[in-house]
């Protein structure tokens, strides 16, 4: 009995070992960019007050994001309602690596219910089963001597049904941060 738990262990953690091999294939839609790797950051982002981060999305730095189209966010430490800061050119380190996903239930189009609230006020409730969709991607965590205050990039995929959901691949991150930024790999 033993001895077929352990062999069933075995084969379980070289499969698994298999599995996350095949993520560091550039090419793979789900590779997983190595810890060490840099963020090189060739001009002066702006986050503007009352925010700490900033989108880039198709080349261009933004204050929000398209949801259907692969995205990225740079975050600061510090949050100042008052005044624009502002992230200089310069590298950053990434030292962890954290795989994410965030599911969003759309509402089904096919009822809507009228409730009354509190306080006698009409309102439209949503039934709660409506389709899945979500969006695949990770955390970068950032270190940087120069800028302790940078946090970190999240780097997010399109929104998509789950079967259909990808984390955005070393391609789109390019596309993603065009100028902006350089990703160099370790």
């Amino acid at each position: 009995m033993m001895t077929r738990v352990l062999a069933i262990l075995l084969t379980a953690t070289l499969l698994g070992c298999a599995s996350i091999e095949a993520t560091r294939d550039p090419s793979s839609p789900f590779f997983v960019i190595p810890v060490g790797s840099v963020i090189e950051v060739h001009q002066p982002l702006e986050i503007a007050p009352g925010s700490a981060r900033i989108w880039f999305q198709r080349g261009r730095a933004t204050v929000g994001r398209d949801w259907y189209t692969p995205s990225c966010n740079l975050e600061i430490r510090t949050l100042d309602r008052e005044r624009t800061q502002t992230v200089m050119p310069g590298t950053f380190v990434i030292r962890r690596v954290q795989l994410m996903e965030e599911w969003v239930q759309l509402r089904d189009p096919q009822m809507q219910l009228a409730a009354v609230g509190f306080g006698g006020a009409l309102r439209v409730g949503d039934y709660d089963g409506g389709p899945m969709g979500m969006w695949r991607g990770y955390h970068l965590w950032l270190e940087s001597e120069e800028q302790p205050d940078v946090l970190r990039m999240t780097c997010m995929g399109g929104f998509a049904p789950a079967w259909q959901a990808l984390p955005p691949g070393l391609e789109d991150l390019r596309a993603i941060l065009g100028d902006i930024a350089s990703l160099h790999l370790r």
